[in-house]
């Protein structure tokens, strides 16, 4: 199952706030700014090199214009190719719409989120994916209550950090662009540690579904415990796809992310 169960991120990327009502993508009172930061930076490690083997590179980047919010998330290979591109839309704190493009392995999607022409209180969602670099038509649904994608991963952990730090479960929907669909997924807290002398919390995400488990294994976010609890790393399955032998796989990898950077501000 695809669709980068990254963040968010990444994977999941900055402080934001999101939250959904039932069959709506509503907003927060109090959304946070996606177009803040303006520029995140990250890089893939195969798994267990000790961060030693960079698969690929990441950057985001967000730009504002009035109420809406454009994001770009994008994938480079090694040899500095572009591999894999995410572009993202938000109005006044609420996703409107993905496109995704992985140009190594030909694929795309996208995900919209549009009004009930028969109920404009609620929301449907449209999910496509398909071979080739433009998306197909995709299938209306019902917009269940909670669904994100990996960019807005992020936002609904935080949203719900007191009741993870008591140690509840909380549940979401996350959409899957190749299985145009959402899935059940939860976010549990599973240990907390001292790392480069501040204290860290790992957030699992896993499938709710024994099912859907079987086929992808939880992601792990570590997540700072005080300040804004950015995200410093996550480990599990990400975009783009990687090669072997003949043939474009999932991948699985360490995403490490590069706060250091003049354009980050705290929210």
């Amino acid at each position: 199952m695809k669709t980068k169960l990254i963040l968010c991120l990444a994977l999941i990327l900055s402080v934001w706030r999101f939250s959904s009502a039932a069959g709506t993508n509503t907003p927060a009172s109090q959304p946070y700014d996606f177009a803040s930061p303006r520029l995140l930076t990250g890089a893939l490690y195969a798994t267990g090199s000790i961060r030693k083997e960079i698969l690929y590179t990441f950057r985001r980047t967000a730009t504002r214009s009035g109420s809406a919010v454009s994001v770009q998330r994008q994938f480079f290979a090694t040899n500095g190719s572009l591999a894999a591109v995410e572009n993202i839309v938000y109005e006044s704190g609420r996703l409107v719409s993905l496109q995704m493009q992985e140009f190594q392995a030909q694929i795309s999607g996208a995900v919209q989120i549009a009004p009930d022409p028969k109920n404009p209180a609620a929301q449907k969602l449209i999910v496509s994916f398909g071979r080739g670099l433009t998306p197909p038509k995709g299938a209306v649904q019902n917009l269940p209550p909670d669904t994100v994608i990996d960019d807005s991963l992020y936002p609904l952990m935080l949203e719900h950090w007191d009741e993870l730090m008591r140690g509840d479960a909380v549940k979401f929907r996350f959409v899957s662009l190749e299985w145009k669909r959402t899935f059940e997924f939860r976010f549990l807290k599973t240990a907390e540690a001292g790392q480069g002398g501040r204290t860290v919390e790992q957030i699992k995400m896993e499938p709710v579904s024994l099912l859907v488990a079987g086929f992808i294994k939880p992601l792990v976010f570590t997540v700072e415990k005080d300040g804004a609890h950015r995200v410093l790393s996550y480990t599990g399955r990400t975009t783009p796809r990687i090669r072997k032998g003949k043939a474009w796989k999932y991948l699985d990898a360490e995403t490490v992310f590069d706060w250091q950077q003049e354009e980050f501000s705290q929210p």
